[in-house]
């Protein structure tokens, strides 16, 4: 048995030490929490010229296993708050469904957008799993195995973010945009709990990168980037690394793997499908309040 197929008990993800850390990049911004029954409810504030924006970015997608009772408190406090804007996501780990959505959004003077991510079911044994990937990728993976020249393994060593960077700024520009994150936001991820970096090597070199969030039983494909050209293409690191997170996933206890969103990308889409992916519902609810949401209704009439 390998080292990434040992049973092991890894850090959850922080998502307050997350936000504290995001305040050292995104300029003001803060952190505020609500106490509810069913607990601590946190969110992340930011301002821009007159207005505030109230939202809990995609860390919904963390927030276990919530039923619409839960997800109707937290709104009912969240929608109470005076900003500009408040941002609710609710991730598909999260047990309401699109009408108990619309009934809250409705209730509570929300807009209601939803959108898919695509998930693994990683509750059976990967020899089950292996079998839902479809033919071509069963088979780059068989010749990943066979010619056993990459070192696929997790790691929160600093060196393997910053070499991420890299990876990352250069698959942006071949991409042509421009990279959504800077280099000091990726290169200190390694301080928070729970994120790990998963790496395919050749004779030293990082040839693709994987950011994971470990949270309860679920592992999240945050960011990935891999070197591409035709000589690396035919050692298949991008697909040994996410098989090598599914396998690690199903044999350590983790029973969903979260793709995220395709953003309606079909190129994108396809490629999660191949695993196996099943897409799921989430749901994001918007409310603009006061002068903004004023300002905003006006600019939908305009372009209409």
């Amino acid at each position: 048995m390998d080292e990434i197929s040992k049973k092991e008990e890894l850090e959850h993800f922080d998502s307050i030490k997350f936000l504290n850390y995001l305040l050292n990049y995104i300029a003001n911004s803060s952190i505020h929490e609500m106490t509810l029954q069913q607990g601590t409810f946190s969110f992340f504030v930011l301002k821009k010229r007159a207005f505030n924006y109230a939202y809990n970015l995609p860390y919904g997608l963390y927030s276990g296993n919530l039923s619409s009772i839960e997800i109707d408190a937290a709104m009912k406090a969240f929608s109470a708050l005076n900003y500009s804007q408040l941002i609710f996501n609710v991730g598909p780990d999260v047990f309401i469904d699109k009408n108990e959505a619309l009934k809250i959004s409705s209730e509570l003077g929300f807009d209601l957008t939803s959108y898919a991510c695509h998930i693994i079911d990683t509750s059976k044994p990967i020899q089950d799993i292996f079998e839902g990937f479809n033919t071509t990728r069963k088979k780059h993976i068989k010749r990943y195995q066979k010619a056993g020249v990459l070192k696929v393994f997790r790691t929160k060593d600093p060196i393997y973010f910053k070499e991420y960077f890299k990876l990352y700024e250069s698959s942006a520009k071949r991409w042509g945009s421009d990279t959504t994150y800077s280099a000091g936001l990726i290169e200190g991820l390694y301080q928070i709990p729970g994120i790990y970096m998963w790496v395919a090597e050749y004779n030293g070199e990082m040839l693709s990168g994987m950011i994971c969030f470990y949270h309860k039983n679920t592992v999240f494909d945050w960011l990935a980037a891999s070197i591409i050209n035709e000589d690396v293409k035919k050692l298949y690191p991008a697909v040994a690394v996410q098989y090598e997170v599914i396998r690690h996933a199903a044999e350590n206890g983790y029973t969903s793997v979260n793709m995220g969103a395709s953003n309606n990308l079909n190129g994108v889409s396809d490629f999660k499908d191949s695993w196996g992916a099943i897409e799921k519902k989430t749901y994001t609810f918007i409310k603009r309040k006061g002068i903004f949401a004023l300002i905003k209704k006006i600019r939908n009439k305009l372009k209409n």
